[in-house]
């Protein structure tokens, strides 16, 4: 991702890969955060938040994308495994609860839509690259999704995703 900023940005900005739990800043050195579909990932997330809260200035914004309820389920119920877990974890349904012990103004903004995916294979190309993948056959996964773009013309997918953003007081 660094890469692909640096392609954009150039010398323009500094970049740093750093951990959340831990970051490398002075206090009350940003203006903004953000943290797009990462903080799922984060196992001390309370800590991650006091230290977003630590760099921002007073007033300054927390802006974190994340998934919400909904999300991929066609795609996960092919293969009944918990992707779930990572909108338990930091979700459009249970982010702004966690966020609220050290920020305010939290405001989430939800977007919801479709995937219509026109061939198999990147439907179980994503499967095998998910951490819950256990080396199973995806036949049965295959032949569903098959027949839906035999049927439909592609496999539907929902996509719910959104934005919560919050400030420091």
């Amino acid at each position: 991702m660094i890469e692909s900023a640096r392609s954009v940005l150039g010398e323009r900005a500094e970049y740093v890969v750093a951990d959340v739990e831990e970051l490398p800043f002075p206090d009350e050195s940003f203006d903004i955060v953000m943290a797009h579909h990462m903080l799922y990932h984060v196992s001390n997330r309370s800590q991650a938040f006091a230290e977003i809260r630590r760099v921002l200035v007073p007033g300054g914004a927390l802006h974190a994308a994340t998934n919400g309820a909904g999300h991929l389920d066609e795609l996960f119920a092919l293969y009944e495994a918990p992707f779930h877990e990572y909108l338990e974890a930091f979700g459009l349904e249970t982010g702004p609860g966690q966020l609220a012990p050290s920020f305010q103004d939290i405001r989430l903004e939800r977007s919801e839509g479709e995937l219509r995916v026109t061939e198999v294979e990147p439907v179980l190309a994503y499967i095998r690259s998910s951490p819950a993948y256990d080396g199973r056959q995806l036949e049965e996964a295959s032949e569903t999704v098959g027949a839906a773009i035999a049927h439909d013309g592609a496999f539907r997918i929902e996509t719910c995703a959104g934005l919560i953003s919050c400030r420091k007081p």
